[in-house]
């Protein structure tokens, strides 16, 4: 085991698959060996990656799942690794999935709030606004200061036609890292969707020039200005 992490270390990644698939054969039981694999094989997909060898990258990531999914089923504590697993599952599109070891990560581990946050995350991208509204109340009580937290919720309350509760739980995260972009960001969607475009407009306008390049800014500012001309119409 030492031996596959000190190649994977030093970058030799095939020296490190073949040695962890090795050990795999001799013990497919074992978590920390299923985990080590399941970390190889993303150190590989990584390195695919940069090969620009896409179609090998995915399927490292999906044979790394499957190692980190069969590491939850021995492992003696898997809070963590539930929550890694679900991750891993969430950057590969696999969302019931993701879903699952995220819940089971949530339960697992009473004072972490980030399972909860990607769930809400999930249900967000599917406008499923009830269950994402659910979701990211479960992060907030475990932490009630984290302002993405607070953004996200203050986008769901917006979407669900609550704006004077969106518009505080905006001020509120923003108001803890005033300095944020991406935070702004939220907070002039959440003001446009409230019906409130030109205050939107104005603090996207207000922003570094290099983030008013990119292309979620971009995309924003599209908006307000859309929302703009048809109220004007």
């Amino acid at each position: 085991m030492n031996a596959s992490m000190e190649f994977l270390d030093s970058g030799k990644f095939i020296e490190a698959l073949a040695i962890i698939e090795v050990l795999i054969d001799k013990d497919p039981t074992s978590s920390e060996t299923q985990e080590s694999y399941g970390l190889v094989l993303l150190a590989c997909a990584a390195e695919a990656d940069r090969s620009g060898d896409v179609d090998q990258a995915t399927d490292k990531r999906l044979q790394s799942l499957y190692a980190y999914k069969a590491a939850c089923k021995t492992a003696t504590k898997p809070g963590l690794l539930y929550l890694s697993t679900g991750q891993l599952a969430h950057m590969l599109d696999r969302a019931d999935e993701a879903k699952h070891y995220y819940e089971l990560s949530h339960k697992s581990n009473p004072d972490d709030s980030r399972s909860a946050f990607f769930i809400s995350q999930i249900y967000l991208l599917d406008k499923n606004w009830n269950d994402a509204r659910y979701w990211i109340q479960q992060s907030l009580i475990r932490d009630k200061h984290e302002p993405y937290s607070l953004l996200t919720f203050a986008l769901i309350e917006a979407e669900l036609g609550n704006a004077k509760k969106a518009k505080e739980l905006a001020q509120t995260g923003c108001a803890i890292r005033p300095t944020d972009s991406n935070l702004r960001l939220f907070q002039a969607r959440v003001l446009r969707i409230t019906g409130e475009t030109e205050h939107a407009l104005a603090i996207l306008s207000a922003l570094p020039e290099p983030f008013l390049l990119s292309p979620v800014a971009i995309e924003e500012i599209e908006l307000c200005k859309l929302a703009i001309e048809e109220g004007t119409q």
